[in-house]
């Protein structure tokens, strides 16, 4: 599933679409009340954000409002996005299933410039929070900024590269504070220590 939605969103950012050329094909179903799938939960309130719109198509000679899927990424300042739908729930219990928290501090649209022949693909700048080893809060732990469409990408198959560094350091460092210990300690005689 995943492959062919990344290839859905290659193709979409590919043909550098005017905001009339839409595709029927669409990045997820807009109604999901799950993640089908994707690295975080985005939820039917973010469709307009991925650019699923309704749009009316002459279908049988009818006008019909139908689905379609644009590359006019919109995520904007103060999204935020789980990478569970149990975050929804009431925030003490959605505290037990949230690992990762998105949140946008900065964004950009994705444009066309230059008489429809160049695009920009916009940026966002978003907060990596997860939650304190007490799951009472979620807490700040790093920053991370990358193109719209790049966090698209991001949404639905995981971060790549140093994000994905970055990620799996701060959980790691989060489930395992004793972790650099361990790395660091060669007085074991070349016995590793377990961490579990």
């Amino acid at each position: 599933m995943i492959p062919k939605t990344i290839s859905i969103l290659d193709d979409l950012i590919r043909a550098k679409s005017k905001k009339k050329n839409r595709s029927m094909t669409l990045l997820k179903a807009p109604d999901a009340k799950v993640s089908n799938g994707w690295y975080m939960y985005v939820p039917p309130c973010f469709n307009e954000s991925l650019d699923i719109r309704r749009t009316e198509r002459v279908i049988a000679k009818k006008k019909e409002l139908v689905w379609t899927q644009g590359s006019w990424f919109s995520f904007k300042r103060g999204d935020t996005l789980y990478d569970t739908p149990k975050a929804y729930q009431v925030w003490s219990e959605a505290l037990k299933y949230i690992g990762l928290c998105l949140q946008i501090k900065a964004a950009s649209n994705v444009e066309i410039f230059k008489d429809n022949r160049e695009r920009f693909s916009g940026s966002v700048t978003f907060l990596i929070l997860i939650p304190d080893k007490n799951r009472i809060k979620i807490i700040e732990r790093n920053e991370h900024t990358m193109s719209q469409d790049d966090f698209v990408r991001f949404l639905i198959a995981g971060p790549i590269g140093d994000l994905k560094a970055k990620i799996e350091t701060i959980i790691n460092e989060d489930r395992y504070p004793n972790l650099q210990y361990y790395k660091s300690d060669n007085r074991n005689n070349g016995i590793s220590k377990s961490l579990f």
